[in-house]
């Protein structure tokens, strides 16, 4: 008894397809944060070393926006071609997202520097402040998951990225909460087994924030997309001309 089912279409086949569409993804991931891995099993762990590790996960930036593309349109479209999704998520978003990852990472990373600095001489202010920028460091997180998560899948000028971005971190607090909730739960999870786990669940992470931010970009593409094109349409005439 098929219960109205289409042969390939039970729910073990769709699970299997979800588990192998992520892997692959996850891999394609990893293979483009090469330069990263590299330098961060070859250099001694060290916070003197923060600036190498910030130039080497440069290129993270485009890698992560083609995630989002790709596990955005999975959700969407309940399929995907892994290889071909990816790697046309990455050439699309390439430039695009560079321009919004290279600054919050050096602004991320200016932030955690001022932190570890103030804590060496843990003074009453010196832990005020450190308390503030802890809090600057969360609320810039978290604007950043919308920044990548909308520019991943729409072409805006980036100023107005970051206005969408902040502008739904306060009209959504159901999902900022989700977002935070998700990260919070990856941070846990890499605490209590080890930092690498981040490396073979990152298509897992990113598809329960894409999840969970899917209503936040069907509300972009409704009521902020108009003579812009966006990628998902992009996508869509390319492939039918």
């Amino acid at each position: 008894m098929d219960n109205g089912k289409e042969f390939g279409q039970g729910v073990l086949t769709v699970l299997t397809n979800y588990i192998y569409w992520l892997a692959l993804v996850n891999v394609y991931f990893i293979a483009c944060n090469l330069l990263f891995l590299f330098f961060f099993l070859t250099l001694i762990p060290s916070f003197s070393n923060i600036l190498v590790y910030c130039l080497a996960l440069i290129p993270t930036g485009p890698a992560i926006a083609a995630l989002f593309y790709t596990l955005t349109k999975l959700i969407r479209e309940k399929e995907i071609s892994p290889t071909k999704d990816f790697f046309y998520g990455y050439k699309i978003n390439f430039f695009d997202s560079l321009k919004n990852w290279v600054p919050m990472l050096v602004i991320l990373t200016i932030i955690t520097m001022d932190i570890h600095y103030l804590n060496a001489d843990p003074t009453t202010r010196n832990q005020i402040i450190s308390g503030i920028l802890l809090v600057l460091f969360v609320l810039f997180g978290t604007l950043s998951i919308y920044v990548i998560s909308i520019s991943a899948n729409f072409s805006f000028r980036v100023r107005d990225i970051y206005r969408l971005s902040l502008y739904y971190s306060f009209t959504r607090m159901k999902n900022t909460t989700g977002n935070v909730g998700i990260v919070i739960i990856t941070l846990f999870l890499m605490f209590i087994v080890s930092d690498f786990l981040l490396l073979f669940i990152a298509s897992l992470v990113a598809y329960a924030i894409a999840l969970n931010n899917q209503a936040i970009l069907e509300d972009v593409k409704q009521n902020f997309v108009k003579t812009e094109e966006t990628l998902f349409e992009h996508q869509n005439i390319e492939s039918s001309s």
